[in-house]
């Protein structure tokens, strides 16, 4: 995006695999930054470089993605929640950035107090040009033996993916057959373990399908033979994947409470606190109506891309105007260029 701006763009990294093509070191970063570039900063959980970003003698974006409830991880995932616990704590220090981006208008609310409202731009985590959004919804239909539900995601104890579980179990004891794959990594072994054994006390194990992580053609697969996508997080900045399912067409199933919510139509939200019971009419009715065939619904496809606009580059263009940086269509010759370096502490939640 800052390259099409006409922006050269440089990206640092801790914490990531040596080999990723066109990222270097964050400890570099701290070197080679000058006056007049801008620092944009990823930051989704406690970053120990934080204050040395905020001491560079630059301007400096914070993209905000929020951070995951403690209580959620605690019982699985101690240290990711000691790591939140942490991030909860540094947040009055992103009231220092000349300006924070957040993904969302949930995730900027969780900023209250210590951001003010006004000083916050909301900007969806995705570009219109990303590859699965270029892609086009597939022009037929196909056919499946039993409905297909889809999740997608790392699966980690606040995604709930054991809800997901129950909903099968409910569909099936009121003799509705689907089938749920699970795409997404795995980092939790204990909670992967109980996954599965949850299946097998509810019978349904065989009609589960963990798929792992997978390369973008198998996922495009999986979201064009879905019937829908099913997401029932109990955190989430913004859920690419309710975004993506919808550009292939697809009905989403979205428990409210988190952003995913604003992304999607309100039939598609369910209430948060709801009892897995009420998920199961709604999803046979719609499931029943595709009669096995994983069809597109183009008001789907319409919405998503609705959603796409509000990350365009224009929109990122009036942010950095808003920090005194113009880009190459809008700077004077005499105005000096600016570079953007994009600055990521790679400790996913």
């Amino acid at each position: 995006m800052a390259e099409r701006l006409g922006m050269p763009a440089e990206m640092y990294a801790s914490g990531f695999d040596e080999g990723t093509h066109g990222v270097r070191p964050l400890d570099a970063l701290f070197d080679e930054v000058a006056r007049d570039d801008v620092v944009l900063l990823s930051y989704s959980i406690f970053d120990p470089y934080l204050e040395r970003i905020l001491a560079l003698d630059c301007r400096k974006i914070c993209y905000f993605h929020g951070v995951t409830d403690p209580q959620l991880l605690r019982a699985l995932e101690p240290r990711t929640a000691q790591l939140c616990e942490q991030a909860l704590a540094q947040l009055p220090l992103l009231a220092r950035f000349d300006m924070v981006v957040a993904n969302s208008l949930n995730t900027a609310q969780s900023l209250a107090g210590n951001v003010a409202a006004s000083a916050i731009r909301i900007v969806p985590p995705v570009f219109p040009d990303m590859y699965v959004f270029r892609r086009e919804p597939p022009h037929k239909s196909r056919k499946r033996p039993a409905p297909n539900l889809l999740t997608v995601g790392r699966v980690v104890p606040h995604k709930r993916i054991e809800d997901g579980i129950g909903i099968l179990a409910l569909l099936k004891q009121c003799e509705f057959n689907a089938t749920l794959s699970i795409v997404g990594s795995t980092p939790n072994y204990d909670y992967l373990k109980f996954l599965i054994n949850h299946a097998r006390s509810l019978g349904v194990l065989e009609q589960v399908d963990f798929k792992g992580m997978l390369d973008d053609a198998d996922l495009f697969e999986c979201y064009e033979s879905t019937n829908g996508l099913l997401a029932m997080s109990r955190h989430e900045g913004f859920c690419v994947p309710v975004l993506e399912a919808m550009h292939y067409g697809k009905p989403v199933f979205v428990r409210g409470g988190t952003a995913a919510h604003e992304i999607c139509p309100p039939d598609c939200v369910f209430d948060a606190e709801a009892e897995l019971a009420t998920w199961v009419a709604p999803l046979m009715q719609r499931l029943g109506q595709a009669g096995g065939r994983c069809s597109v619904d183009m008001d789907y496809v319409k919405h998503a891309d609705g959603v796409l606009q509000r990350a365009s580059d224009e929109v990122w263009s009036t942010i950095f105007a808003a920090i005194g940086v113009a880009s190459a269509a809008a700077r004077s010759p005499a105005r000096p260029h600016a570079a953007v370096a994009a600055a990521l502490h790679v400790a996913k939640k």
